[in-house]
């Protein structure tokens, strides 16, 4: 049994009588800590940036130097160094708990460590989780791992993820579920694979916990571990309490030490972190685990189960699908301003009296806004002319602002889709009119509005939830001084602040999951120098009126309301020729090209965001994704060629922004400074990008 020592933890400057000590413990340990010359040692002593372990007997044993990076917000962890007489004696850990409470105004600790010392263990006991790898800069070019120390402070990715778990059921995947869902599908079929049905995806989120990484970290071929990465990366990962972590984890290992023969450390560790995350699922083939779900179900209220059983507690969702925006495809759903004569048939339609509105105040309500056109609008949303679905009304009395006092949506086959579009119209209706925000205040919300509102990434203020919506195009830098006087407005506008300091990150701008991410909160804002991959699309207008194009479906004989049915999220189908890879993210801008039939082709005329790029077989894709569009199977046979084997690319994206000034060809061609033919798809410069997009979207 480890023996362990009383220390005392000191930070020292350059008069410190103790960095002699220090001085030649790295001296000593060289080989494996990199040369660290004198003057480095005495400098970082005056910069006071390095601990020391003193014994008992106040002899210094042990050291950590490390280096503030103030541009990224972390710290990155230089040297650690123990006596090795002092060593296993939990030195180490006293010396990084000293500096993760120092730093906890930073997101966190990063340090780089050879492979081959084969110390993994002792960073994920010390909380560490391994990133990546990268190569050494030794002559032998060792590989390193970079490890990384959360300190939990809360983000935009954070509250996304939080979003998640309020919007769908979240089911947390063990490590041995999470590699069987990517193994190849031609050679074996597993449970878990039922997992990835289509009909799941709106209702049920995959997750992982930083578990699932460590695992990841032990495979030895180099490759793989770089593609389980990537892959691990795609999911949402949990955020969970670290102070509630070491409670948990004591319930737990009394559980199993009665009731299993064995334990599985890093299983009840994923256990412990799904608990205090919040999350309601926890999915596993485990048999000894499954076993003990009564007993983990009630101390923790978590529903451990297989993930055959998951598929079966799904059936009811199975056969009503909320969100199908296909169904909407083709209708005569139409948008009406309510006249005074109107409103006594929304009162029945849409009076709240399930959440406790009284029908006289509802009726009263609508008075009062119908009376006074000059400061509210109120629209219904009818089928067939005289059925009304949805009913929204808008405040304009604020030049900053678009308020939502009213949005409502009948219950139907159709209700999530159209609360989803109510929540996007009435953003894009706000940034069209240079509003910074969009305020939605009914305090009478259904469910199916409130999934949509946390899906487009509103924050909850006192009297209901607020989004920017910013109609820009500028630099990080410009952004992030635009968002932060916006966040001098109120306490409530506080997450502009927020945004803006992560814009301040150099690595933020280069990281395209974080820029896409920062895109979506601000939709339609554009980070105009950032790294984020843009890609001119060709697309036959017979698609484009269905998936975006309202002038093009005008001309149609068969006229299809597609700006309510497929703005949201959609996806488009096209060869696979290697031109982008599965996973890409980026921006999409759609050129329609030439057709006889109709006239306003050979335009770049929409601005999309690239939400995934999928390459499968035909039918694969059609079961997946036949919610999302106005594909039939045969159409996406004819683009393989008709052959079933035959790989195509599925893009799915959202967020489409129609252009008030399309671009055509010749001027797409004076850009680019060639003789472009948008034939297919081709990758742009994020400087050609920034004027597409700000001519296409002048006024």
């Amino acid at each position: 049994m480890t023996k362990y020592i009383q220390i005392t933890i000191q930070e020292i400057d350059h008069t410190s009588p103790h960095l002699e000590t220090v001085i030649a413990l790295g001296d000593a340990n060289k080989k494996t800590l990199g040369f660290f010359t004198e003057g480095a040692f005495r400098e970082s002593a005056r910069d006071r940036v390095i601990l020391i372990a003193l014994n008992p007997q106040k002899n210094c044993i042990g050291y950590l130097l490390y280096r503030p990076v103030r541009r990224s917000n972390i710290i990155v962890m230089v040297h650690l160094c123990v006596d090795p007489a002092y060593r296993g004696r939990g030195v180490t850990k006293q010396l990084v708990n000293s500096l993760s409470q120092k730093t906890q105004n930073f997101y966190g600790i990063q340090l780089k460590c050879r492979r081959d010392y084969g110390i993994d263990r002792m960073w994920e006991t010390l909380g560490f989780i391994p990133l990546n790898d990268r190569p050494g800069r030794s002559k032998e070019g060792k590989l390193l791992t970079v490890w990384w120390l959360e300190h939990n402070h809360p983000t935009i990715f954070s509250y996304a993820a939080n979003q998640k778990l309020e919007s769908k059921l979240c089911a947390v995947i063990d490590t041995s579920v999470f590699f069987e869902l990517h193994e190849d599908e031609e050679l074996k079929t597993t449970e878990s694979d039922s997992l990835l049905a289509d009909w799941l995806q709106d209702d049920l989120e995959l997750c992982i916990t930083d578990e699932i990484f460590k695992s990841i970290n032990k495979i030895d071929c180099a490759s793989l571990r770089d593609s389980k990465r990537w892959l691990a990366n795609s999911f949402t990962q949990l955020v969970h309490n670290k102070t509630r972590i070491e409670g948990i984890l004591n319930t737990l290992n009394q559980v199993f030490a009665k009731q299993a023969s064995t334990r599985d450390v890093s299983l009840i560790n994923q256990l412990a972190i799904t608990i205090a995350s919040d999350a309601q699922v926890f999915v596993t083939r485990n048999i000894e685990v499954l076993n003990l779900a009564d007993e983990i179900y009630k101390k923790f209220t978590l529903e451990v189960i297989s993930p055959t059983n998951l598929i079966l507690k799904f059936d009811d969702i199975r056969t009503n699908v909320e969100y199908q925006p296909v169904r909407l495809a083709g209708t005569s759903i139409k948008l009406k301003l309510i006249q005074r004569f109107e409103q006594s048939r929304l009162i029945d339609s849409f009076n709240a009296s399930e959440k406790g509105e009284i029908e006289g105040e509802f009726q009263q309500r609508l008075r009062h806004i119908i009376a006074n056109p000059d400061k509210f609008q109120c629209y219904v949303f009818l089928e067939n002319e005289n059925t009304p679905l949805a009913l929204i009304v808008f405040d304009r009395q604020q030049t900053y602002e678009l308020k939502v006092t009213i949005m409502r949506v009948r219950p139907g086959a159709i209700a999530a889709t159209l609360a989803r579009y109510l929540v996007f119209y009435s953003i894009s209706l706000s940034a069209d009119e240079k509003r910074q925000f969009t305020r939605i205040i009914d305090p009478y919300l259904e469910e199916t509005v409130l999934q949509a509102i946390q899906e487009d990434a509103f924050v909850r203020v006192d009297n209901g939830y607020l989004k920017a919506n910013l109609a820009v195009a500028q630099t990080s830098t410009e952004l992030s001084k635009y968002l932060t006087e916006l966040g001098k407005m109120g306490s409530e506008y506080n997450f502009c602040i927020q945004l803006a300091e992560t814009l301040t990150i150099s690595e933020s701008t280069q990281d395209i999951k974080t820029i896409s991410e920062i895109e979506r909160h601000l939709w339609p804002a554009k980070v105009i120098n950032a790294d984020l991959p843009t890609f001119i699309i060709p697309i036959q207008p017979r698609w484009a009126k269905d998936l975006f194009d309202k002038e093009l479906a005008n001309q149609y004989l068969l006229e299809s309301q597609t700006d309510l049915a497929l703005r949201r999220e959609l996806v488009y189908y096209k060869r696979n020729n290697g031109s982008l890879k599965p996973g890409v993210i980026g921006r999409i801008l759609w050129y329609v090209s030439s057709d006889t039939a109709f006239t306003g082709t050979q335009e770049v005329k929409a601005c999309s965001k690239l939400d995934e790029v999928i390459i499968d077989k035909p039918e694969k894709l059609y079961r997946q994704f036949r919610h999302l569009g106005v594909y039939k199977l045969k159409n996406l046979m004819t683009i393989a060629n008709n052959k079933p084997d035959e790989d195509i690319m599925a893009l799915r994206f959202s967020y489409t922004e129609i252009f008030n000034k399309p671009l055509t060809l010749k001027r797409i061609r004076e850009i680019r400074e060639n003789q472009t033919t948008v034939q297919s798809l081709f990758k742009i410069s994020k400087e050609q990008f920034a004027i597409i997009y700000n001519e296409g979207t002048a006024t």
